[in-house]
């Protein structure tokens, strides 16, 4: 992540103002890191091969879920932006799935994101990993957080380390496990 130092403490003293009751730090928080979420979004839908969502659409439906609720119990940058990668992995998924039902009649009113109308096999394979993450995090959050962090947000193993509050060595023998967790349920 590419925030100056003087940002990483702006973001923790606009989360601090937000749950103080300052009206403005929820915008303040959403201008400081709107453009590095974005780009983590594009550079995660590029990997992905997801053709779901535009990366400002996934930003800002996940920027409207955070604003709207969970971004508030964040009590620091680390904190924020695990936050941020669990909202990001959920519009994700729950855009697939409303494309999935869509495509098999189920729903009533057409109302999708702009640039959601084409649903790749990759789509399929996104809600497969999904399953297969929600089991993880049912067994091991922190493993599933540091999924999220690296493949998800694109952040680097000693950047999860330092948001998570754990060791680089802790997030490497995690990642280790995850992996080989995951490759055995998706196989």
């Amino acid at each position: 992540m590419d925030l100056q130092p003087e940002e990483t403490g702006d973001v923790t003293r606009l989360l601090a103002a937000w749950r103080a009751g300052d009206a403005a730090a929820p915008d303040a928080l959403l201008n400081l890191v709107y453009r590095q979420l974005r780009n983590i979004a594009a550079g995660r839908l590029s990997r992905l091969s997801v053709p779901v969502l535009d990366p400002t659409e996934l930003v800002n439906e996940a920027m409207l879920r955070l604003l709207g609720g969970n971004g508030l119990d964040a009590q620091n940058r680390q904190h924020f932006f695990s936050i941020a990668a669990t909202a990001i992995r959920y519009v994700l998924v729950d855009t697939i799935r409303r494309q999935h039902a869509d495509k098999r009649g189920g729903g009533v009113v057409d109302v999708t994101l702009s640039g959601s109308e084409h649903l790749s096999a990759a789509g399929d394979r996104w809600l497969d990993v999904e399953d297969a993450l929600r089991a993880l995090e049912q067994q091991d959050p922190r493993k599933c957080r540091i999924v999220e962090l690296i493949f998800l947000m694109g952040l680097n193993q000693q950047e999860t380390a330092e948001i998570l509050g754990v060791s680089l060595t802790t997030v490497e023998r995690d990642l280790r496990f995850a992996k080989a967790w995951l490759r055995e349920h998706l196989s």
